[in-house]
């Protein structure tokens, strides 16, 4: 298995901690249980208590941070498996978006023979073990035999109360009765929502559906905001694949305002 971190994002909405961008966002340092490290080491630690089941973290950014990235993972105590890439791109204009990036990391590892490709956000914090996540995945990959293949989206179900912020904040899984996706609505706003079970940006995908981004990116070649939204893509997968989701009731935080950085640094998670 190949983990990828997506840390190609320029955290426009994150300037006033980044100084003014000079701060890759996967680098600024939160606390987790006592612990001050960067987002990168929390998401790095994940992946390596899975131990030989990653085989390579493939981390990719932009050409404006990557110094930066490349220098925090050669820091990072178990770097050899560690790999940097840069999308090149030095500017929001002129970024590749998702799915440009993991397009990107299809090509890179065309000649590799791994199976399975998990891939998550730089920018997330969460506290469920990928191992379980792992073995959902292999039970329903088992369950599954007979198709080439299964996908699998890490996701938290919301209190109804909360409704009203979520729909304009994440995507949110239409789900049926056996925890199969059936689509996914970006940021649907209240009056379209259709359940409370948020999506994260933790996903683990058989090779064939990952290697799929390049048709993905080559049908919408005039859309760049479906090449752009990892969304999108994830949509086009459950639209030609069985993707399940892995539920967990733990905290969760997309850290994209200072609101939610500062709740994730000062260690006083509210949810």
């Amino acid at each position: 298995m190949k983990a990828v971190i997506l840390a190609g994002g320029y955290a426009t909405r994150l300037k006033s901690i980044t100084k003014d961008g000079e701060i890759s966002k996967p680098l600024l340092p939160i606390s987790v249980e006592g612990k001050t490290q960067p987002i990168l080491y929390f998401l790095l630690d994940k992946l390596t208590k899975l131990g030989t089941k990653i085989s390579e973290i493939i981390v990719i950014t932009n050409e404006k941070y990557y110094s930066q990235i490349y220098e925090a993972c050669q820091r990072y105590p178990i770097h050899r498996h560690i790999t940097v890439l840069s999308d090149g791109s030095t500017c929001c204009e002129n970024r590749l978006g998702a799915n440009g990036t993991l397009q990107m990391v299809s090509e890179y590892l065309a000649d590799s023979n791994c199976e399975d490709i998990l891939v998550m956000a730089g920018d997330n914090y969460f506290d469920f073990d990928l191992k379980d996540m792992v073995s959902f995945y292999k039970k329903k990959t088992y369950l599954n035999h007979s198709i080439k293949g299964i996908n699998v989206v890490a996701s938290k179900v919301y209190p109804e109360s909360e409704k009203e912020n979520i729909a304009n904040k994440f995507g949110i899984l239409n789900i049926d009765n056996n925890a199969r996706v059936l689509s996914l609505d970006e940021k649907p706003g209240l009056e379209n929502i259709k359940s409370t079970n948020v999506c994260l940006a933790v996903y683990l995908f058989n090779r064939n559906d990952f290697d799929s981004v390049a048709n993905f990116m080559r049908e919408n070649r005039f859309d760049n905001k479906k090449r752009d939204n990892l969304g999108h893509f994830i949509n086009y997968v459950i639209s030609n694949s069985k993707t399940f989701t892995f539920e967990f009731d733990g905290n969760f935080i997309d850290i994209g305002t200072p609101e939610d950085y500062y709740s994730v640094y000062n260690n006083n998670l509210s949810f």
